[in-house]
C-alpha cells in the first residue's frame, strides 16, 4: 500500500534531500570520506529531519555502491533499509524504552556480527529520555564500541544528556528551517509531485505557520490539498485562521494591560481547545525572545503585540514561563504553572475571577497568608535587608526540616556551600557536576525553596554553580563529617529509590 502521509511520502532518501545546508554538507563530508565515527549526536526541535538523516546515514555505511558518497537506493541493503525491515538496523525509541533492561539487552545483542549489513546501526530515538543507570550502561558501550557498530542518537533536549555521552560523539545541530528552505524543500517538491495548484502566496502562509518545522509544513499542506488539487490563498488563511485561533500572541494583550482575570479566561480558553500546553508556552517564549532581541537591535522584524513592554518587562516575562515550562510536566492541574505566572506577573489581586480558577485563588491567597505569618514567627527576619549572613544563621534549621522531606537532598545540601542571596536569588556554590543535577530537579528544587521560604518568611528561588573542587577545606571537612550521609544518598540512587 503506497505511503498518503506527505511527510513520510516525501521523506529525504539520500543526503542531497536533507534540506538544512550545514547537516547536509556535514554528513557528505563524512560520508565521502568513507570515515565513519562509531558515534553520531542529532540534536535539534521535532519535524526537522533527524530520524530521516538518521536513516540515510545507516545507507551510507552500508550502502554496496554507492557513489560520492550518496546511497545507490537500488542495491539490498539501500531497499531493506528504507522499507524498515533491515535487521542490522535497530531503532529505539527511549520515550518508551527506557529501562535499564533494555540497554543491557543491547549491550548483548552488540556483540553479534550483523546479519546481512556490514555494520549494525543503531538508531535511539528521544534519547534524553533514557533513566541514569541506561546512561551509564550505554557509556559503557560507547567506550568499546564493536568495530561493526555505529550509533545515531537523536534528542530535542541534549542539556539532558551527561557530558560523558556528549562527549563520544560527532555532533550535529538540527535548527529550527528558515521560512525560505521550507519553501524551496519540502513544499515544492511535494506540490509538484502531486500535481498541486497554489495561488501566490499559499507557501509563504504554510511555512510561516509551520514554525522551522519540515513536518508540521507537509501536514497543513496536505490538510489543504484533502479538498482538491487547487488550494487558493483564501483557503490557505481560512486553515491557518483556525490554527491562529490560540496562538500565543492572544495573550500578550492581557499581560500588556496586567488584565490577569482576562488572561486567565484567555489560558481557559486554549485548554479547552485541545492546545499542547509545552508546545504553545515555548511558542510564548519564543515570541518573548524574538521581542528582546528586537528591542536590544538584534532583530530588525518586530513582534506588535511587545511594542509597550520593555527590555526589564520581558526578561522577568521570559523568567516566569520558563519557569512554567519546566513545571509543566509535573503539575497535577496541567495549566497550573501558566496560571501562577499569569498572577505573579498581573500581581495576587485579582477581583472576581473567572469560573474554575478559585482553586488557584485560594492557594495564593493561602500562600500570603502563610509568608505572613511566616514572617511574624520569624521578627528578627527583616525581608527588606535580607543578606546570606541571615541565611546562614537559619541554615542549621532548614537542613533540620529538609531531612525529613528528603534524607538524601539534605545529604546534597551539606556538600554545598552558601555563596549569596540578592534579589530573592539563593546561591548555593556545588563541587560536584552530580550533585548541582540532582538538586536542579524539580522535585528537589521546590523543597529546598519551600523549605527556606517557611524558615526565613522570604520567597526564595534556588540556582546552583560549580565551584571549583581543588584546595577546598570545606569540600574535605563535609566528606568527613557525613561520608555516611553521602554513601546513603549513593545506595539510594543507584538502587532507584531516588526520583
Amino acid at each position: 500500500m503506497a505511503l498518503t502521509t506527505f511527510y513520510l511520502k516525501y521523506r529525504p532518501q539520500n543526503l542531497a534531500e536533507l534540506d538544512l545546508k550545514e547537516v547536509r554538507e556535514g554528513l557528505l563530508r563524512i560520508a565521502r570520506s568513507g570515515k565513519f565515527p562509531h558515534a553520531l549526536l542529532f540534536a535539534g526541535p521535532k519535524g526537522i529531519g533527524k530520524t530521516s538523516a538518521a536513516r540515510i546515514f545507516a545507507k551510507v555505511v552500508n550502502c554496496q555502491n554507492s557513489k560520492d558518497g550518496e546511497p545507490c537506493n537500488k542495491c539490498d541493503a539501500c531497499r531493506e533499509i528504507t522499507k524498515g525491515t533491515a535487521m542490522d538496523l535497530i531503532e529505539i525509541d527511549a520515550a518508551s524504552n527506557r529501562g535499564i533492561d533494555d540497554i543491557r539487552a543491547l549491550r548483548e545483542t552488540i556483540k553479534l556480527s550483523p546479519v546481512k549489513l556490514k555494520y549494525k546501526v543503531y538508531i535511539i530515538d528521544e534519547v534524553h529520555m533514557l533513566t541514569l543507570e541506561a546512561f551509564n550502561a550505554l557509556l559503557k558501550t560507547l567506550e568499546e564500541p564493536p568495530e561493526h557498530a555505529i550509533f545515531v542518537l537523536c534528542t530535542t533536549e541534549p542539556d539532558r544528556l551527561p557530558e560523558t555521552i556528549i562527549s563520544r560523539c560527532m555532533r550535529f545541530n538540527f535548527r529550527k528551517a528558515k521560512k525560505e528552505e521550507i519553501i524551496q524543500g519540502p513544499l515544492k517538491r511535494a506540490v509538484k509531485n502531486e500535481g498541486i495548484k497554489v495561488e501566490k502566496g499559499v507557501l509563504e502562509q504554510i511555512a510561516k505557520a509551520a514554525g522551522g518545522s519540515f513536518r508540521d509544513a507537509h501536514k497543513i499542506l496536505e490538510e489543504l490539498a484533502a479538498g482538491g488539487k487547487k488550494i487558493s490563498l483564501k483557503q490557505a488563511k481560512e486553515l491557518l485562521g483556525q490554527i491562529e485561533e490560540f496562538s500565543p500572541e492572544k495573550l500578550l494583550p492581557f499581560l500588556d494591560k496586567k488584565d490577569a482575570r482576562g488572561a486567565l479566561k484567555e489560558i481557559a480558553r486554549i485548554v479547552e481547545g485541545g492546545v499542547d500546553l509545552e508546545n504553545y508556552t515555548l511558542r510564548l517564549l519564543e515570541i518573548l525572545r524574538k521581542g528582546l532581541l528586537e528591542k536590544m537591535g538584534v532583530e530588525e522584524e518586530s513582534v506588535e503585540e511587545l511594542k509597550n513592554f520593555d527590555v526589564s518587562q520581558i526578561k522577568i516575562l521570559i523568567s516566569l514561563f520558563s519557569r512554567a515550562a519546566g513545571e509543566l510536566r509535573f503539575s497535577p492541574i496541567p495549566q497550573l504553572p501558566l496560571e501562577l505566572a499569569v498572577v505573579e506577573w498581573c500581581g495576587d489581586e485579582i477581583s472576581n475571577p473567572p469560573a474554575g480558577w478559585a482553586g488557584v485563588k485560594s492557594q495564593t491567597s493561602n500562600l500570603k497568608k502563610k509568608n505572613s505569618l511566616s514572617q511574624s514567627q520569624n521578627s528578627d527576619f527583616k525581608p527588606q535587608t535580607s543578606n546570606i549572613r541571615q541565611i546562614e544563621e537559619k541554615w542549621p534549621e532548614i537542613l533540620t526540616k529538609i531531612k525529613p522531606q528528603n534524607h538524601s537532598v539534605e545529604a546534597f545540601l551539606k556538600a554545598t556551600r552558601l555563596k549569596d542571596f540578592q534579589n530573592g536569588w539563593l546561591t548555593l556554590e556545588v563541587f560536584y557536576k552530580f550533585h548541582k543535577e540532582r538538586l536542579e530537579t524539580e522535585k528537589c528544587r521546590r523543597i529546598v525553596e519551600e523549605t527556606v521560604e517557611k524558615v526565613i518568611g522570604v520567597p526564595v528561588k534556588l540556582r546552583c554553580i560549580l565551584g571549583e573542587k581543588k584546595n577546598n577545606s570545606t569540600i574535605k571537612q563535609l566528606s568527613n563529617e557525613n561520608e555516611t550521609d553521602i554513601l546513603e544518598v549513593a545506595n539510594e540512587i543507584f538502587n532507584g529509590k531516588m526520583n
